[in-house]
């Protein structure tokens, strides 16, 4: 069954994974990371990917899988940051 929240929550998902891509590529063109520690890196990516879970559980696909893109985003930030901090 559709619901509106699951609309409402995809939306808000892709707003957020814009505006993640200019840092991620700014670390990429300056090859630096500096803006936020590891842990909140990560520990917002682990977070993402739970909620997707939890959207998938709920039969909530569009946002489960805009989580999960949105996660995978902070995924990318942490890599850069591991990468970039060397």
């Amino acid at each position: 069954m559709w619901q509106w929240q699951d609309l409402v929550l995809t939306i808000i998902n892709f707003g957020f994974m814009v505006t993640a891509i200019p840092a991620i590529m700014r670390n990429y063109q300056l090859k630096e990371a500096k803006s936020q520690s590891l842990s909140m890196y990560l520990s917002t990516a682990v977070l993402l990917t739970v909620m997707a879970y939890v959207f998938f559980t709920l039969d909530m696909l569009l946002s489960g899988v805009s989580t999960a893109g949105t996660g995978i985003m902070w995924y990318i930030l942490t890599y850069q940051k591991v990468q970039y901090s060397k």
